[in-house]
């Protein structure tokens, strides 16, 4: 009978891991389906959807890979050139969708056709449904990573009770269809398998399913790429550190492989069809334009920012200096802003004095942020303020708590805390130096946020339960 003992117990931890896994699933599931159901329906132009939208129509009707028709011309043929502009994993998802969905390619093709005063069908069911089973899939990985991480079960359901109040920030990514909820799971997924290989017994395979899962990401959107060169370095280098070399640099190098065979493909296509041998072109350049025109602001401008990137800063900035003081911070197309001025007149000027877009990125490097990167980095600074407010001030206060468990780590070691909060703090940084940062473009920080937020009601919780009962003492009436 003994020899049965271990399969009774191994089947008894499992239901109980699968009723607890069930139990989270019908939280999240609750949650998310009544913020889903008070969500409005969001029409196809918004944001960056036509991007998308018009790369999977030309994957659809011409069968090629293109820039899209915002960023491309017909030939005379009336088909658009190749193009690498944009990652290719979402715009290929949603050309497979349309073909399953005549609903959404009729959308697609009267977004393309861009008639004006023509409003266009905005049914999307079977994306926006994928998109949200893949936001509950985000927040069953976050419970899990979290249960790992601390390897207290209390702590995965703090850190998932905290993480749904960012869920009305997160439904955002349900009914547009633009690359962020998709980009949240891999990371998020990455993010999982790299804690799990801390405690497995074949952390190679785990280390070369994170790398594949980032290299994913890296190719539904190209700033992913350099998270996942971040990465594979700080893997070299620790490695070189470590007392046992070879071990760690084949764990590192398992990293590397996972990532490279997913991205290699897409690399060698860009090669042989537009011989540029990357993810992506055209993107990295105009991006970091937009950014630098903000470094134009001046000493009064700068501290102005601070309290006018808050989630009520405008209100605050009208206060303080009257109707309209932060108007020049928004992301609105008018000629007094700095993100249109990075659109348009710098955007145009920075190019044709690079002599074109191929040398874009380097002139802009050499010319505007060397000579003056303290500035720069004290301009990052407060564009990083920007992209932290996740769900409003959710994201604002856990920002301190967040920062303080991962400094801890870094004074103790701990490893995987470190794995699970510092892509987050990196990619915060890269935003803030490199693009005009959005909160939709640090999502990924709800885990880090979540997580450190649970260890810190974990921390209470034990001193509450420690805390000695106060003394009852009677009095003689």
């Amino acid at each position: 009978m003994a020899r049965y003992v271990p399969l009774t117990v191994w089947m008894a931890l499992r239901d109980r891991l699968f009723l607890r896994l069930g139990l989270a699933l019908v939280t999240v599931v609750l949650v998310l389906g009544i913020l889903w159901i008070r969500a409005p329906i969001q029409d196809l132009y918004g944001y960056d959807q036509p991007y998308y939208l018009g790369i999977a129509y030309d994957l659809v009707h011409a069968g090629r890979y293109t820039d899209g028709y915002v960023y491309s011309t017909p030939s005379p043929d009336g088909t658009r050139p190749p193009g690498m502009r944009f990652s290719p994993l979402y715009p290929a998802a949603l050309a497979v969708a349309a073909i399953l969905d005549p609903s959404l390619d009729r959308g697609m093709s009267c977004v393309v056709a861009d008639v004006p005063g023509v409003a266009c069908p905005r049914s999307a069911s079977l994306v926006r449904t994928v998109q949200f089973a893949l936001l509950c899939g985000f927040y069953l990985l976050l419970w899990w990573i979290a249960e790992m991480v601390s390897g207290s079960q209390r702590v995965g359901w703090f850190a998932l009770l905290l993480g749904l109040f960012a869920a009305p920030q997160l439904m955002g990514t349900v009914n547009y269809l633009m690359t962020e909820n998709v980009t949240l799971f891999l990371v998020t997924a990455a993010t999982a398998a790299a804690v799990r290989a801390t405690v497995s017994a074949r952390p190679g395979y785990w280390l070369a399913f994170a790398g594949a899962l980032l290299g994913l990401a890296a190719l539904t959107r190209p700033a992913f790429e350099y998270l996942f060169l971040a990465s594979a370095a700080t893997g070299v280098v620790l490695a070189l550190l470590r007392p046992h070399k070879r071990q760690g640099l084949v764990l590192a190098l398992s990293f590397v492989v996972g990532g490279c065979i997913v991205m290699l493909p897409w690399i060698v296509r860009n090669e042989l069809v537009l011989s540029r041998p990357a993810i992506s072109f055209g993107y990295a350049s105009r991006i970091l334009a937009q950014r630098i025109a903000f470094d134009q602001m001046s000493w009064s401008e700068l501290g102005k920012s601070f309290v006018c990137w808050l989630p009520d800063g405008s209100g605050m900035g009208t206060l303080l200096w009257g109707p309209g003081a932060c108007a020049q911070f928004q992301l609105e197309q008018r000629a007094d802003t700095f993100y249109w001025i990075g659109n348009t007149t710098f955007m145009d000027t920075t190019i044709a004095a690079a002599g074109g877009l191929d040398h874009h990125l380097g002139y802009l490097v050499r010319n505007y942020i060397s000579p003056d990167l303290p500035w720069h980095i004290m301009v990052s600074v407060a564009m990083a303020l920007r992209g932290i407010t996740i769900n409003h001030y959710w994201g604002l206060v856990l920002t301190f708590v967040c920062a303080s468990v991962t400094w801890r780590a870094l004074r103790t070691g701990d490893q995987r805390v470190l794995i699970a909060t510092l892509p987050g703090w990196f990619m915060l940084a890269f935003h803030a130096t490199c693009a005009v940062n959005q909160v939709r473009y640090n999502l990924m920080l709800v885990v880090p946020y979540s997580l450190a937020g649970g260890l810190a009601l974990e921390h209470a919780w034990a001193r509450w339960v420690r805390m000695p009962a106060p003394k009852v003492t009677s009095q003689a009436g």
